[in-house]
């Protein structure tokens, strides 16, 4: 690391720690809680102490049954939940490091009931109040089976453990069975979009608008300790919204997931013209995870298919990542006509792939038994051990 850079760094840790340094100074408790109430916020007693909350209702309808996830989230058969067994969570921190150091000053928790999402938010006014907050957290999650999470299994749930650890409390959600979106999102949509950020999410997958009076979530810890230092609300206000808005994204997401995974094992039944073909392709991919080569092998197909009968699919197939895919799965199903038609569109697009022309070779000289393209193909592909093979066989036939 250069001297550049670490000057930088200790003026960040110098800035953060006058930071710290204003917010020990001690501020009226009255214009606290006017501040809490201005941001409709109500006092709440715990076993371990007051603190501030907020309940929303939204109409998010529930879902009526919930299919397998299997091939979907990490640990998806550790539990069997209905929808009303679903704990959704997010949090807002006082930054990204992780660690002892890292505060979790607003939590965001939903759940369904009937046709509703009910949200319940819960807010340090200080530090304080932590072990309020680990407290309301263990006792709201004896209700529940699953804690989903977006990238929470990586952030959320390590940081709350290891803060219950720093109260001397045990894990307020150990005994959920985690269960991360951003698993299921890259695995179905992670080749079609540019990225897996929850808002990209909200916007292509679920058709959800864009966020209005959102903040940037590089400001959030800021905001806070500017909140600390001098009691007033500040963009507090909008740090509320973005995670209530989180909170509405995630039980969205998790129903688009619910969606492709109750078609999971039933290929068959989806229609090609109404098919997206990245996500047929990603659904194939899951299958063969599962080890189903039947059900993989209809989802390619119906990849293929739906490729081949779209205006906008062909100009951007064939996809490399696709094709090698394909090319794998479909063999396994032995329809060699339509494996050689894969090669031989990929090769239209790219004549020098080594690879399509070794996956060429192999298919002329073992299933379709057309020794001289086969020979072909090998020269193109580089292998001298194949082509020496293919001549001797050649020489022996034309004996």
């Amino acid at each position: 690391m250069d001297l550049r850079r670490r000057l930088s760094q200790l003026d960040r840790l110098t800035r953060r720690a006058s930071l710290v340094e204003t917010v020990s100074d001690p501020v009226d408790p009255a214009r606290i809680e006017d501040t809490m109430v201005s941001l409709g916020l109500e006092m709440r007693q715990t076993s371990a102490g007051p603190i501030w909350t907020s309940r929303m209702v939204d109409p998010v309808p529930v879902p009526e049954r919930l299919p397998s996830f299997a091939g979907f989230f990490t640990h998806a058969g550790d539990a069997d939940p209905a929808p009303g067994d679903l704990f959704f969570l997010d949090a807002e921190t006082t930054g990204l490091a992780g660690g002892t150091g890292t505060l979790a000053f607003l939590v965001g928790v939903s759940w369904w009931t009937r046709q509703h999402l009910e949200t319940h938010q819960f807010f340090l006014s200080s530090p304080a109040q932590e072990a309020a907050l680990l407290a309301v957290l263990s006792e709201l999650a004896q209700s529940f089976k699953v804690v989903v999470t977006f990238n929470g299994a990586s952030f959320d749930l390590p940081l709350l453990r290891t803060r219950a650890l720093m109260n001397r409390a045990s894990d307020p959600l150990g005994s959920l069975v985690s269960w991360d979106l951003l698993v299921p999102a890259r695995r179905l949509w992670g080749r079609k979009l540019v990225n897996c950020r929850q808002q990209t999410l909200e916007e292509s997958i679920c058709g959800l608008s864009a966020r209005v009076g959102d903040i940037d979530g590089s400001r959030i810890p800021a905001t806070w300790f500017e909140f600390l230092a001098g009691g007033e609300p500040g963009l507090l206000d909008r740090v509320l919204h973005h995670n209530h808005l989180d909170m509405l994204g995630m039980a969205h997401l998790f129903k688009d997931v619910a969606v492709r995974a109750s078609l999971i094992a039933q290929p068959e039944r989806v229609a090609v013209s109404g098919l997206d073909w990245y996500e047929a392709w990603s659904l194939g991919r899951i299958c063969e995870r599962l080890k189903d080569v039947a059900s993989s092998v209809i989802w390619l197909r119906r990849a293929v298919e739906s490729i081949t009968t779209s205006k906008t699919g062909i100009s951007t197939f064939p996809d490399p990542r696709f094709l090698a895919d394909a090319i794998r799965i479909l063999k396994r199903s032995g329809d060699w006509p339509l494996v050689e038609n894969l090669i031989v569109l990929g090769l239209g697009h790219s004549p020098s792939t080594e690879w399509l022309h070794r996956e060429a070779a192999i298919l002329f000289e073992r299933r379709l038994v057309n020794l001289e393209k086969a020979l072909a193909h090998a020269r193109l592909c580089g292998e001298d051990g194949r082509v020496e093979r293919l001549q001797r066989k050649l020489a022996e036939v034309s004996n």
